[in-house]
């Protein structure tokens, strides 16, 4: 589940979608890039990779936002909102607060991006979307969306309340668990709404068809480096993370696990993000080498990605992983939880283990050090190759995309 782009707008009478045209020739348009998560990374990857495919792309971005890299499409850059910051007394703003998190209608950005796309003389021939708040039916023209977050029932989402609010303090609860009652009630509305829905993995867009969605896989792809080569001795192990601490991402928790590795000579752990104090002396609990590479751009982690050999992944509530199908597609040997998704982005490429069993983590990295890893990369850079390049996941939006103007 993501962050909602804005405060959720007030109920609204909604239109059908029926009599909404089929797919025109006009630009395919994604949207919408406002942050630095991996929703953001499948916005510009599914813009790059319909652009690959030869078809007219536009890319929208909320003003101000970071873009990962240099753009090979066009980018719109959607007009922020002006008016006056209103101010509210405390109660009125709890209350504004818990109607937004349960709130399911749209947002109202859709309407925005559509009529600022219409002033440009822009008619697109569908949207394809990154979040459920964004479908809305008073925008005529279809809409793809990508579903994320599995399974699709409500006491799965609940279940990850505990994970969400770790502190385990009454209101921080409370919050989360309106929260992500509003987020199951958004991204069903969104399901129901849209022309087609993109689910991340197989088992999510089954357990969709179970209950009659309209669903086509899309595994979300990137860019799959040349066949990896790799140079110098000794191995290299690689974590990232944009804060190293960040409790979601579980590093801290892997370096504790590590503490009782005594890995071959020259093998060297290679810590990619913000490492703080907590992070620091962790790894100078390790038995072997630590090297602590600072804050990457993207392009600057695929870099150290092609010359390392092991990528331990640790987070348990990311809803693709996409750092993990980069590490693959740059000849990386993973290492990640056995639960969904990472378990089908693996497969038998790599080693999972069970998501909170320390010395089970522990058995998967010293099981891929007993293999080859100087040889294994090349079998998850195939995988990567095949499944999640940006080729197939350009084709994946196609397939939907074309399936929904043939049944108009």
């Amino acid at each position: 589940m993501g962050e909602s782009v804005t405060t959720a707008s007030q109920n609204i009478q909604h239109e059908s979608l029926q009599g909404t045209p089929a797919v025109a020739a006009g630009p395919l348009v994604v949207a919408m890039l406002y942050n630095r998560n991996g929703m953001a990374t499948w916005c510009w990857e599914a813009a790059h990779a319909l652009h690959e495919l030869g078809r007219s792309v536009l890319l929208v971005a909320a003003a101000g936002a970071e873009l990962p890299g240099t753009p090979a499409v066009e980018v719109v850059y959607l007009e922020s909102e002006a008016g006056p910051a209103r101010q509210h007394g405390r109660v009125r703003r709890v209350i504004a607060n818990m109607v937004g998190n349960l709130a399911a209608g749209p947002d109202g950005v859709l309407q925005r991006i559509h009529s600022q796309l219409a002033a440009r003389g822009v008619c697109p021939s569908a949207y394809i979307l990154n979040q459920s708040t964004l479908v809305d039916r008073k925008v005529p023209c279809p809409q793809f969306v990508a579903a994320w977050s599995y399974p699709v029932t409500l006491f799965s989402y609940l279940r990850k309340v505990p994970l969400l609010a770790p502190s385990r303090r009454f209101k921080p609860l409370v919050r989360t668990a309106l929260s992500t009652l509003g987020w199951w009630r958004k991204d069903w509305r969104g399901y129901r709404d849209a022309a087609g829905v993109l689910p991340v993995t197989e088992a999510l867009a089954a357990s969709l068809g179970r209950r009659s969605v309209d669903a086509r896989v899309a595994y979300p792809g990137t860019a799959v480096s040349a066949e990896p080569a790799r140079t110098g001795g000794g191995i290299r192990l690689l974590m990232a993370a944009v804060r190293l601490n960040e409790p979601r991402k579980r590093v801290l928790w892997m370096l504790d696990a590590l503490k009782q590795l005594s890995p071959a000579p020259g093998t060297v752990l290679q810590l990619a993000g913000e490492a703080d104090d907590s992070i620091r002396r962790a790894a100078a609990l390790l038995s072997f080498p630590v090297e602590f590479l600072g804050r990457l751009q993207r392009q600057e982690l695929q870099q150290a990605m092609q010359q390392a050999h092991v990528f331990c992944f640790g987070s348990v509530l990311d809803d693709w992983g996409y750092v993990l199908v980069e590490a693959m597609a740059n000849g990386l040997v993973p290492v990640a939880p056995g639960q969904s998704p990472f378990d089908e982005i693996l497969d038998r490429v790599g080693c999972c283990y069970l998501p909170h069993s320390r010395q089970d983590f522990l058995r998967a990295v010293q099981t891929v050090l007993s293999g080859s890893p100087e040889a294994e990369p090349l079998e998850a850079w195939n995988r990567a190759r095949r499944l999640f390049s940006r080729a197939s996941f350009g084709g994946s939006i196609l397939e939907s995309v074309d399936s929904f103007g043939h049944r108009c």
